[in-house]
């Protein structure tokens, strides 16, 4: 106040500089029990998953050595495609703008008309951990905010469906023609060998 006008411009800056370094902080604070998983499925069927953690607090002291993390995936997260298991490969790990963590991988799954997530560790993160989970396929899209409590989020992928069921239609329809066809072989091999039999009994009845 004594120093007049350059006093109070200094003052003002002062206030700014704080509100910057704060503002950051604050911000991250905030965001530090939020993630985000995104799926994105191919039409050829694999699954491509990117894990984005706002820090890497909630990983509770795992170590950031691509070992350690793709251990952590493998632990921690299941895709499956119509309830089959599909097999990760970690992608790599890199640090985000927002000093964030993002995870990598690449899950071999076929084809199939149901993909579903199940994120097992977040029952291992705080309570307060909360995880935004996407799955997109085929124009189609599935949303949700899982936790420890709610780990898995599933998609039905359109177009897909009526596949899968012509071609159980058709593997049904083999079962059925190779059944029929085995029953008349079958009949067949029956009915020459009762006429072979018959012949040979007859055979000696001839010549007397």
């Amino acid at each position: 106040m004594a120093g007049g006008l350059p006093g109070v411009l200094f003052g003002i800056g002062v206030v700014v500089v704080m509100v910057a370094l704060f503002l950051p902080r604050t911000g991250l604070a905030h965001t530090l029990g939020l993630s985000v998983a995104e799926l994105d499925v191919t039409p050829e069927g694999p699954v491509a998953a990117h894990i984005t953690f706002a820090s890497a607090e909630p990983l509770n002291g795992t170590p950031l050595r691509d070992e350690d993390l793709k251990a952590f995936l493998a632990q921690g997260v299941d895709v499956t495609a119509d309830g089959t298991h599909c097999e990760g490969t970690f992608q790599g790990s890199s640090v985000t703008e927002a000093d964030g963590l993002r995870l990598d991988a690449m899950y071999d799954c076929p084809v199939a008309s149901h993909v579903e997530v199940t994120l097992y560790y977040l029952s291992a993160l705080s309570p307060g951990h909360r995880e935004v989970a996407r799955i997109v396929a085929s124009g189609a899209s599935v949303e949700g905010l899982l936790t420890g409590e709610r780990r898995a989020l599933g998609l039905d992928i359109p177009g897909r469906v009526a596949r899968t069921s012509a071609h159980a239609r058709t593997g049904r329809r083999l079962v059925v023609l190779s059944a029929v066809f085995a029953v008349l072989m079958a009949a067949l091999f029956v009915w020459r060998w009762r006429a072979t039999w018959s012949r040979r009994r007859a055979a000696p009845q001839s010549s007397k």
